[in-house]
């Protein structure tokens, strides 16, 4: 036989199953479609129009349509480790004549969407209405942060689980990950942990490789992520095998609608500096609780017990110090905000460079009490949240070039946006997002 007909052959049976193969089409109705469902806001006046964000919704769209038929397959994806030098020529040959058993060789894998910008552009927004409008079971949106701890918790009890840890240990939690979930939406896609950076360039391989579809919101560009972080060139490589998966597109926009909200009905914010703040918390903290009076409880987080020093009713209470002066991880703050619907924050202090790590854990904080729609009363010795960190402000001599080093003097910006948010009355009627195992019941409507 020769080397035509082999070709010709091989042609034939990629073709003939390309052909046979079964895939699952979702028939959609343009009414629903993302950008439709956008445009049927602004004209309900939920939203206000902004030709940044019609942008975006297009592209959301696009995806949106080519996702319908879309079917996930492994293959083979070009990645950015090393090849294997020991390679022969007749592997290479035998990777020419392989006989694919996906149609992803024949259809091109819609790209993924990578989308950044300032805090309240609407990202977010955005990016949650081309998820509630993907007529499909197979998908998850989740807070990149958690995402990142649930992967790091399976790694470990794979590990634990098995006396010979597998050569494949990571492409069997993936396999497991996205045993029923191949499009996925990320939600503050960011790097912080040294953990998350020595590990993500692998895992998103093995991910786009088993088929998964990524759209994720960031504040920071990919060239950004991790920035003069530790060890950061063993993450650089991640860099381009990013822009290779997906599209990579900013919002470029300066208007923060969180902002625009009205106050809600309940005093939230309270100053710290008064004398008779204490008094009126306290006030408060007994209607929220009422009948009950406060105790102690404690948490289990991945076994590692956290004390709740008040807590009744779904209403717990910490001082700022209690909360982010101590080595709290991101597991214990979710832990909390999943739990509880209320949390009482005292005594927020002013921030400066110095304080780093505090800084980073009100920020994660912040952000899983948002992510759990759990509301939030504080008390803060400044005048308004602008002022909790703005390094800026008080060092007249520095300049915005002088942080770009620092995460957290990025990331911050998204949580002054958020605690404005959540001060507003379309916040406090969102219902609590509690966790699986606990539940209070949300009582916070009879402050309304």
């Amino acid at each position: 036989m020769n080397m035509n007909r082999i070709v010709l052959s091989c042609s034939f049976r990629r073709l003939w199953f390309s052909l046979n193969h079964n895939r699952t089409v979702y028939t959609v109705q343009t009414e629903s479609s993302p950008l439709q469902i956008y445009r049927n806001k602004i004209k309900a006046h939920e939203l206000r129009a902004d030709p940044r964000q019609e942008q975006l919704m297009t592209m959301l769209n696009k995806l949106y349509y080519d996702l319908q038929t879309y079917e996930p397959q492994t293959r083979q994806i070009e990645t950015t480790t090393l090849p294997d030098k020991k390679t022969n020529l007749l592997s290479k040959l035998s990777n020419v004549f392989k006989i694919s058993t996906t149609t992803n060789d024949f259809v091109e894998r819609p790209k993924s969407l990578y989308i950044y910008g300032g805090a309240g552009c609407g990202k977010s927004l955005l990016m949650d209405i081309f998820f509630e409008c993907m007529p499909i079971k197979a998908k998850r949106r989740v807070h990149f942060n958690s995402f990142m701890l649930e992967f790091h918790n399976r790694m470990h009890r794979a590990r634990s689980n098995n006396a010979a840890v597998s050569d494949n240990l990571l492409g069997n939690v993936v396999e497991e990950l996205l045993n029923e979930i191949w499009l996925l939406c990320f939600d503050e896609f960011m790097v912080l942990d040294i953990g998350d950076a020595m590990i993500i360039r692998r895992l998103f391989e093995h991910l786009f490789a088993k088929g998964m579809v990524m759209v994720a919101t960031s504040n920071r560009p990919p060239d950004d992520l991790y920035y003069r972080g530790l060890n950061r060139e063993y993450f650089v490589p991640f860099i381009p095998f990013l822009y290779q998966m997906c599209t990579v597109h900013t919002m470029d926009s300066t208007t923060d609608y969180r902002l625009i909200g009205t106050q809600g009905h309940v005093q939230t914010v309270f100053d710290a500096r008064r004398s008779e703040t204490t008094s009126e918390l306290d006030a408060l903290c007994t209607r929220l609780i009422a009948p009950f009076e406060p105790e102690t409880a404690t948490l289990d987080v991945n076994g590692r017990n956290i004390t709740v020093p008040w807590q009744a009713r779904g209403v717990a209470k910490f001082s700022f110090d209690q909360l982010c002066g101590h080595e709290y991880y991101s597991a214990d703050y979710i832990a909390i905000a999943s739990t509880y619907h209320t949390l009482i924050l005292t005594d927020i202090p002013k921030l400066n460079l110095e304080q780093r790590d505090r800084i980073r854990r009100f920020i994660i904080l912040i952000d899983e009490l948002y992510n759990h729609n759990t509301k939030l009363i504080f008390s803060m010795a400044v005048d308004t949240v602008k002022d909790i960190f703005n390094p800026l402000k008080d060092n007249p001599q520095l300049k915005r070039e002088d942080l770009l080093t620092m995460d957290e003097f990025h990331s911050f910006d998204r949580t002054i946006s958020r605690l404005m948010e959540m001060q507003s009355k379309e916040y406090l009627a969102k219902p609590k997002r509690f966790s699986k195992t606990k539940q209070y019941p949300d009582e916070w409507a009879q402050l309304q």
